[in-house]
């Protein structure tokens, strides 16, 4: 049931003048927050180092995030975390998000969001068969199920 809110949610988006505004009276995170390197962006307020496209995407100048965005299971997704790069908490996920905008990530740092598959696995386990996800659509958290699949945007560093 979860899958299917999401793609609900993301599907009034797309249809919407909505989706790619932004609020005036609260206020976006500005991409000047972060400092932004071919495939990878540093949250200079965080010290987070992200990987700019959805795993299953890969980054190609000029072009940005080019292919599809591929979804795991929670098992599925942990085991996407290689070579120093691992799957965020929700704490983490959360630094990302935005209410002011749809979507609630910034498309500079972040672009060619996938609007059918936004909603991103943390590494936070809430109880038993339980997960936190983050939904960039507009920044909604929700514990569901592992086995369910949705995206991945792997992290590394912090302070």
């Amino acid at each position: 049931m979860m899958k299917l809110a999401g793609s609900v949610a993301a599907v009034i988006l797309t249809s919407t003048a909505a989706w790619g505004a932004c609020d005036a009276e609260r206020h976006p995170i500005p991409a000047t927050r972060y400092e932004m390197k071919g495939a990878e962006v540093l949250d200079k307020e965080t010290g987070l180092t992200w990987q700019r496209c959805s795993v299953g995407q890969t980054w190609q100048d000029g072009q940005g995030c080019v292919g599809t965005v591929q979804e795991f299971d929670w098992r599925g997704a942990k085991k996407q975390a290689r070579r120093g790069w691992r799957l965020p908490t929700r704490e983490e996920l959360e630094t990302l998000v935005s209410k002011a905008c749809t979507p609630s990530i910034n498309p500079d740092a972040f672009p060619n969001l996938d609007p059918l598959k936004l909603w991103y696995w943390s590494a936070s386990e809430t109880e038993r068969g339980l997960a936190w996800l983050v939904q960039f659509g507009g920044g909604a958290t929700f514990n569901g199920y592992q086995t369910a699949p949705n995206a991945v945007r792997l992290v590394r560093g912090g302070r």
